[in-house]
């Protein structure tokens, strides 16, 4: 396996959650072409309607298949692969409150 990152083609946006014990749950990315009922329930919650792609933290938690989720980590690179601020939007600041996820971990760049 190589040492060195691969370079985005875009903003890459990575999110993971773990359990309590520190072993990961589940792993995703946003995607840029498709979204899920889940995302828009969460838009339509907090009255946002023209961001419906699937975020990352989103994509992960359902990913999760309702397992308990202990902490989220948000990784944010940009095409150079450096890290840039990931903090969650107002969206998935709401779906991380409603999965009940105690630790929010973020890149800060």
């Amino acid at each position: 396996m190589s040492r060195h990152r691969r370079r985005p083609k875009r903003v890459e946006v990575i999110s993971t959650t773990f359990d309590k014990r520190g072993r990961i749950i589940s792993k995703a990315q946003n995607s840029y072409t498709k979204t899920h009922t889940e995302m828009f329930r969460l838009c339509r919650s907090i009255g946002v309607f023209e961001r419906t792609f699937l975020h990352a933290e989103v994509h992960a938690i359902i990913k999760a298949r309702g397992r308990a989720i202990h902490k989220i980590s948000i990784e944010r690179y940009d095409k150079a692969g450096n890290p840039k601020l990931a903090m969650p939007c107002p969206i998935c600041q709401e779906a991380i409150r409603i999965a009940g996820i105690k630790v929010v971990e973020y890149t800060v760049g």
